[in-house]
């Protein structure tokens, strides 16, 4: 039997993200994303009602960015870190040129860190995350020079 695509609707109505919420907070869970062939959701717990203070805004693009404008996106939600760890001196840099493939920065969610691959050859026109910012899955994070 072929299961049917569940909608993201299930999943946001009021109270079922008040039960997903509930659960998330009972079982010490910080955060879920849930992603379905129409939407995604995530729900994010906050420490004592308030945000937590270590956590910015997801980023957005300021302006609407064109396919070919983009370098590299988030492979998923994530901190932005511009160069591996054990390698600090190896950010990337505006003005730098990268072939397709090449990592060029990093997203971390906890002890996992994924490397940021660039979707095409060019030179880093901006880098549109700042080092330390929470990203969604699939936001811009590095644009060509134009």
């Amino acid at each position: 039997m072929k299961r049917q695509p569940v909608s993201i609707s299930r999943y946001s109505e009021p109270g079922t993200i008040a039960d997903l919420a509930a659960h998330l907070a009972r079982n010490n869970v910080s955060a879920i994303e849930i992603e379905t062939p129409d939407g995604s959701l995530k729900i994010v717990a906050m420490a004592g009602g308030q945000a937590a203070a270590a956590r910015r805004p997801i980023e957005t693009a300021k302006v609407p960015v064109k396919a070919g404008d983009i370098l590299a996106r988030a492979p998923m939600a994530g901190i932005f870190i511009p160069a591996h760890p054990q390698h600090p001196d190896r950010a990337v840099q505006t003005g730098q040129s990268v072939t397709k493939g090449e990592v060029v920065a990093f997203v971390a969610a906890g002890l996992v860190i994924v490397p940021v691959i660039a979707e095409k050859a060019g030179t880093v026109g901006e880098i549109v995350a700042e080092a330390g910012a929470l990203v969604g899955y699939g936001s811009t994070l590095l644009k060509t020079e134009t």
